[in-house]
């Protein structure tokens, strides 16, 4: 009888698409990072546009994602909780202006970056960060209204939009970048973006009746936004150590992390979206438990799985077109050793959730202790990795591991005290 209740309870449901949309969506991530593979290989035009992403990357984990969530899903479930109609024209009045803002901060700092690498000769290099600043901007509107449709329990709707998305930029990426190398590949990035907004996001216009939902910029809080998002914040600058040799190590991270992403966000994303979600409305301890048994069962079984196929799997995946066999190589050692700060990154990703879903008012000196010890953590690793007995792989594995074993230890005191909030 319980497992009958199991198999047919709204959680196991809401998984279920959230997770069978993901595994379609990494398909489709695979399928993109093959014809990149295919075209681009590990060659140095592609590691610098690598390095110039990781700006856009940044902002993206702040205006996008998980970090956007943990700060408007708990509010939202709450306010649709309550109320059977809400209006949301002044949600739409906040998004436009403020996405204005984060085209012209993000497009400033891309600029620097590409005098920093030299890059100020090469037009293109200024055209991608024009597109990668606009395909910024849409992302925090498409993301704000894509976590109403999870507030609301529409988990069903959000895996088709997410799927349209990544759809349409899966087919549009082979005939851009074949005609235009890597301008055709953000262009078709943005078409997804845009596609989403037009199909699912748009027709959201016609919720003008009833309670008016007030978004501001106080509730969207910094050190949440950094908390909320700790696990691609810790990769991003681990990706941005491994090129700062301005070699093509970069693109051998950038290969394994994709694989890695695969099982961070299509399990372990989805039960903590799932998690926040029920622990926003009632505590939960049973849930939570379980979900941190299962981030460190799947973490466990995907270091013993790469240790005897991690190589196999890189072969498989990438060896076409210009990836080569050296590419293979240098892919696959860095896949295995990046598997073991994953499964730190898991287990801390479950135990941020119920802190992240206390009231952000009264929790305020917490998340900036957290916020100003994960920073100083980070900071302190990029200061010793600066010492020139360091290369640019040992330095970037130094990061990732030393930050995730950091981020474990403050999420188990996030979770010590949410439970004593909680009594």
């Amino acid at each position: 009888m319980q497992l009958k209740n199991i198999l047919e309870s709204q959680s196991l449901k809401d998984f279920s698409s959230l997770f069978l949309s993901n595994i379609f969506q990494k398909l489709l991530g695979l399928i993109r990072e093959l014809v990149i593979a295919f075209f681009l290989g590990s060659s140095i035009l592609y590691a610098n546009f690598l390095l110039l992403r990781v700006v856009a990357d940044f902002f993206s984990q702040l205006t996008a994602g998980n970090a956007l969530k943990a700060n408007l899903l708990p509010k939202f479930t709450k306010i649709y909780k309550i109320y059977k109609e809400v209006s949301l024209d002044q949600v739409f009045v906040f998004s436009r202006k403020n996405s204005i803002y984060f085209f012209l901060i993000s497009q400033l700092i891309q600029t620097g970056v590409i005098f920093y690498l030299n890059l100020a000769g090469s037009l293109q290099f200024f055209i991608i960060s024009i597109i990668l600043s606009l395909s910024i901007s849409l992302n925090f509107i498409n993301t704000i209204f894509l976590t109403i449709f999870q507030a609301r329990g529409f988990f069903l709707k959000y895996s088709y939009a997410s799927i349209t998305n990544s759809m349409v930029f899966t087919i549009l990426v082979y005939p851009l970048i074949s005609f235009a190398s890597i301008i055709g590949l953000v262009i078709s990035r943005l078409i997804g973006i845009l596609s989403l907004s037009f199909a699912f996001i748009r027709p959201m216009r016609n919720s003008n009746r009833g309670v008016e939902m007030q978004l501001t910029s106080s509730d969207f809080n910094f050190p949440t936004l950094v908390l909320g998002n700790f696990a691609n914040i810790i990769i991003i600058s681990s990706r941005f150590i491994s090129g700062m040799d301005g070699s093509n190590n970069i693109t051998f991270f950038m290969y394994s992390v994709v694989i890695l992403n695969v099982i961070l966000t299509s399990v372990i994303g989805n039960i903590s979206t799932i998690l926040l979600r029920k622990i926003s409305i009632n505590k939960n301890v049973r849930f939570m438990i379980y979900s941190l048994l299962v981030s460190l069962l799947v973490g466990v079984s995907m270091i013993i799985f790469l240790y005897f196929f991690s190589y196999d799997i890189i072969e498989f995946i990438y060896l076409r077109g210009a990836f080569n066999i050296l590419d293979v190589q240098q892919t696959s050692v860095y896949l295995y050793e990046l598997a073991f700060s994953f499964v730190l990154l898991f287990m801390t990703t479950i135990l941020f959730q119920p802190f992240l879903s206390l009231p952000i008012s009264e929790t305020k000196d917490t998340r900036m202790r957290l916020f100003v010890l994960f920073i100083l953590g980070l900071f302190l690793s990029f200061c010793i990795v600066l010492f020139p007995y360091f290369s640019a792989k040992e330095a970037s594995l130094f990061v990732v591991n030393i930050t995730s074993v950091i981020a474990l230890f403050l999420s188990i005191y996030s979770y010590i005290k949410y439970l004593r909030y909680e009594q």
